[in-house]
């Protein structure tokens, strides 16, 4: 049962993470709909906007996988941010040149402190 609870845990957040961050591309085509042009790379305010959108996404999922972590808590952060990571390079090597490459690296990169802010905010 432990483990069952382990995978919902960290499995959960991570899949709640993306949900959210899918959810986010919607939402900024509808407040923005001059610049989500097809055939056009979004502009780059945008995309550093998706971006801080991601940041706080990771922050709180982390935070969700910390707080509903059976037990070890660190364990199940590192679990939650190497799947991460390892999906992160996955859509990188998948979308490469499809939008700019800051943008694929800046989400690897912010990625590691976003996790271990919510990680930190889980345990006061």
């Amino acid at each position: 049962m432990q483990l069952l609870k382990s995978i919902a845990s960290v499995g959960g957040s991570y899949v709640l993470s993306i949900v959210l961050v899918m959810l986010s591309d919607p939402l900024l085509h509808a407040l923005f709909p001059r610049d989500y042009v097809e055939g056009k790379t979004i502009p780059d305010p945008l995309l550093w906007l998706s971006t801080a959108i991601f940041v706080l996404v990771a922050i709180f999922c982390a935070w969700l996988c910390a707080k509903t972590a059976p037990g070890k808590v660190l364990t199940h952060i590192v679990w939650f941010f190497a799947i991460g990571e390892i999906m992160g390079l996955g859509a990188t090597y998948a979308n490469w040149g499809k939008m700019p490459h800051w943008y694929s690296v800046a989400w690897l990169l912010v990625w590691i402190p976003a996790v271990w802010i919510g990680w930190k905010l889980a345990r006061r």
